[in-house]
């Protein structure tokens, strides 16, 4: 049977109700006394998830319009600066987002306020345009009143994501949590075998389009998300030692279920977003029923120094010994820290689960495959600036034809005729011999590209 094939099989057992679908925690006990093909033979589709930090999150939000209309430019939403370089009313409001002066509250919370329906208070201002004369707006908002509210989120679902411990003398404060000194602590942040991603570490089942289960309300990945990397060591089953690939993810965060958005403030460090993600993937065949096997005891773990700058591998382990509440490290007995929730996780998998046998979370292919192969830089310094030549200008009103986008802008101003646009081919068509240098096009130009000495 063909993956196609087998796709239609499983919506079609799902249609006449007799679809065979597991949670992760289901399945893998199953496979204790089963092979992979008679697992494959079993189930049709297996529920996983995760609940943990996921700083790359945030939320897609238009406001709509006050009276009179303004073009929102500085914009904060109960006091935490939201971005508003997006379109006049709309704004992107990042989870790690804090209130100045107080690193205790940022864009998470706002974020869980909007999902759990409360009301939260919007300033915005704008220097005043013809179009949007509006200076200012000053409101009280709460999700009902917003045109959008979409998660946008960057990155999302890492896989593997590795753990910390601290060599050093001081307490760490670090996005893995509190650090105890002289290796007191190890701090960690994963469903570890009830991971989407390490039950299905190739992607094949998971790809641009693939529908997500995001805090309750049914998403999509948009794309592999940031610091996608599959340049990492992987271990005897092939599974990445460390951070590998990860999701972008987008949902209409309007039926996100407030219990699986929670906003995390994590000591030391800053703001953060717990959130809940699960998928459904699909039991395609054994070797993907193989995969959907793997326990905490399969999963290698590096444990990493984060006393030092360049964090170096302290412990090579399993999230099974993780997760017994201690490790050993250099003849010390490291007390393990999770700051993911295993309860939740299984909870969202049984949510899940309901949602796919009754025809609330769909089962479809990837429109696009994820990158085989990707890598990460670092950041580049020191590189000299690349030269940024001016381009080669023509005529009185000094027209760059390089710079030109053809959008017909600058025709309707010219008052002697030298602009001209229209079919065939829609092509702007500047004569400079009925140019007079007036300069009507430079301000009408979006593009600057035309120049007339002494006006701007």
């Amino acid at each position: 049977m063909t993956t196609s094939e087998r796709y239609d099989d499983i919506r079609a057992r799902l249609r006449a109700g007799t679809a065979r679908v597991f949670t992760a925690s289901e399945f893998k006990a199953l496979a204790d006394t089963a092979a992979p093909d008679e697992l494959a033979r079993a189930a049709d589709v297996v529920t996983v998830a995760t609940f943990a930090p996921m700083c790359s999150s945030g939320v897609l939000i238009n406001f709509g319009h006050d009276s009179p209309p303004l073009r929102m430019e500085d914009i904060s939403l109960d006091g935490v600066p939201a971005y508003g370089g997006v379109a006049a009313v709309d704004a992107y409001l990042g989870a790690t987002a804090e209130l100045p002066g107080n690193p205790e509250y940022g864009g998470a919370h706002v974020i869980e306020a909007l999902v759990r329906g409360q009301t939260v208070r919007l300033r915005a201002t704008g220097k005043g345009t013809d179009c949007y004369p509006g200076r200012a707006a000053d409101a009280l908002v709460a999700m009902d009143d917003l045109n959008d509210f979409r998660f946008l989120n960057p990155r999302n679902v890492y896989q593997n994501y590795g753990a910390a411990a601290n060599s050093g003398d001081s307490t760490l404060r670090t996005y893995l949590g509190i650090l105890a000194p002289r290796l007191g602590t190890v701090g960690y942040a994963t469903s570890g075998e009830l991971s989407p991603l390490l039950n299905d570490p190739e992607l094949r089942t998971v790809g641009v389009g693939t529908p997500v289960w995001v805090a309750g309300s049914v998403g999509m990945v948009i794309g592999p998300g940031t610091q996608y990397n599959t340049d990492v060591e992987l271990d005897d089953a092939g599974l990445p030692v460390a951070g590998a690939r990860t999701l972008a993810i987008t949902a209409d965060a309007r039926s996100a279920d407030p219990r699986f958005v929670a906003a995390a403030r994590v000591s030391g460090y800053g703001v953060s977003l717990f959130m809940g993600i699960g998928l459904a993937i699909p039991v395609l065949d054994a070797d993907l029923a193989r995969r959907l096997s793997v326990r905490d005891s399969d999963i290698t773990v590096l444990v990493r120094d984060y006393a030092k700058p360049d964090h170096p591998v302290l412990l090579r382990t399993t999230y099974a010994k993780l997760r017994s509440g201690a490790v050993d490290i250099q003849g010390v007995s490291a007390r393990t820290s999770p700051s993911s929730s295993l309860a939740k996780a299984r909870l969202i998998m049984a949510e899940l689960k309901a949602a796919v046998l009754d025809g609330r979370f769909p089962i479809r292919p990837p429109l696009e495959a994820l990158p085989e192969r990707a890598g990460l830089k670092g950041l580049a310094k020191g590189r000299p600036p690349a030269p940024r030549p001016e381009p080669a200008r023509s005529g009185p009103a000094g027209y760059a034809r390089s710079l030109c986008v053809d959008c017909g802008a600058c025709v309707a101003h010219c008052p002697a005729g030298a602009l001209a646009m229209g079919p065939p081919d829609w092509v702007l068509r500047y004569d400079a011999g009925l140019c007079d240098a007036c300069g009507a096009c430079v301000p009408a130009c979006p593009r600057k590209a035309f120049q007339v000495a002494g006006r701007s």
